[in-house]
């Protein structure tokens, strides 16, 4: 059994549609960031190994030039010490004269690791080259936050979604670019429009960047309809919607000044029912493929169910948890013991918060803290 990561699920089902015709190599190489020798490889190792080919040779082996624990230590204290504003190559060189050879790429992620590095100046940017849009509708949203003073001159976020094939938008205000926010928004545009394959987003915490990179609450709930998040490397790489801002600053801030928009509710019906159905019908433009790949969402799936937030605790051998500095007991009848089992609990913005169990929700009472005999 060969178990994938959402990353290596994207790459097998996109090497499968190009193996069927169903969708070009330079769309596969495009979705996967990579270019056309690369995915030519992919698409020969598919051939002769099938599934297997998805999964890396190395595996979670140990390379065999990785630098032992007591050196990496021995260097870092050293760094922290004596060479905490020397840059990379100098520092590089200050410990080969203390018989330290250490290689370049290794020592500049040791100094990030510990937040000890000097930045290097600045240099031209790198050359930047035109991407085609996707060929069907749904098959890439990108989505971004844009902090300004939209309305009533105090600042507020737009989260906004442009579909990269037809441009088409949608767009909420928010006080900021929150997690439930983002939930929030997506949550509402899918149930309009239905999934979509991939969104493309910035390296934020909120999307699963290095601070959030494996717990992020908005790559969970689009996981569980099998939507794909990619990062994006720089601004320029999801250039569209950051395009898109600019429009709406030079445009919407006028019209909603016009209309005497005043609070979050003016400004979010007037972007919903007045701008956006105008700003659409002007911006948008015909796909290369007619077929879109918006679906409808699997009736057995309760969408406010999916787009909340999860937070998971460890079920004590008392059948309790703590959660936010409270304890709180199982109040269900149990035909079998539960403990050390992994409870579920559902944050809504909406309503309280719930916990379950194996897809069944649980009742609990809370446990009334022990109150100390002041002596």
């Amino acid at each position: 059994m060969v178990i994938l990561s959402a990353r290596e699920q994207l790459k097998l089902e996109i090497l499968v549609k190009v193996m069927a015709g169903m969708m070009s190599s330079k769309t596969g190489a495009q979705l996967l960031e990579v270019n056309g020798r690369t995915f030519r490889r992919y698409l020969k190792a598919y051939r002769e190994k099938d599934v297997l080919s998805i999964k890396h040779g190395n595996g979670k082996k140990i390379p065999h030039n990785k630098t032992c624990a007591q050196i990496k230590n021995a260097v870092l204290d050293l760094i922290k010490d004596k060479y905490f504003d020397f840059n990379i190559l100098h520092l590089q060189e200050k410990l080969s004269e203390e018989g330290l050879k250490i290689k370049r790429e290794t020592l500049r992620k040791w100094c990030h690791e510990i937040g000890v590095v000097k930045r290097s100046k600045r240099r031209r940017s790198h050359p930047r080259y035109h991407r085609e849009r996707m060929s069907q509708a749904g098959m890439m949203i990108q989505f971004d936050g844009s902090h300004h003073k939209w309305f009533d001159g105090r600042e507020s976020c737009l989260l906004a979604a442009i579909d990269d094939a037809t441009n088409e938008v949608y767009a909420k205000f928010y006080e900021g670019e929150t997690t439930f926010a983002c939930l929030d928004i997506l949550k509402e545009m899918i149930s309009k429009k239905g999934c979509f394959k991939t969104l493309y987003v910035d390296k934020a915490g909120v999307y699963g960047g290095v601070k959030r990179e494996g717990f992020s609450q908005v790559q969970r709930a689009l996981g569980e309809l099998d939507i794909h998040t990619l990062l994006a490397h720089s601004p320029q790489a999801k250039g569209r919607v950051e395009r898109l801002f600019n429009t709406l600053q030079d445009r919407l801030i006028a019209e909603m000044r016009l209309n005497k928009i005043r609070t979050m509710k003016q400004a979010n019906d007037f972007l919903q029912n007045v701008y956006l159905p105008s700003h659409n019908a002007k911006f948008m433009v015909l796909p290369r493929n007619m077929q879109g790949l918006y679906r409808p969402i699997h009736p057995s799936y309760s969408i406010d169910e999916i787009f909340c937030m999860k937070e998971y605790r460890i079920i004590g051998n008392d059948h309790t948890i703590s959660w936010c500095n409270e304890r709180y007991m199982i109040a269900n009848e149990l035909k079998f013991s539960i403990a050390r089992q992994r409870l579920e609990i559902r944050l809504y913005s909406n309503k309280p918060w719930t916990c379950h169990f194996a897809g069944i929700e649980l009742k609990l009472v809370k446990v009334e803290k022990v109150k100390k005999l002041v002596a």
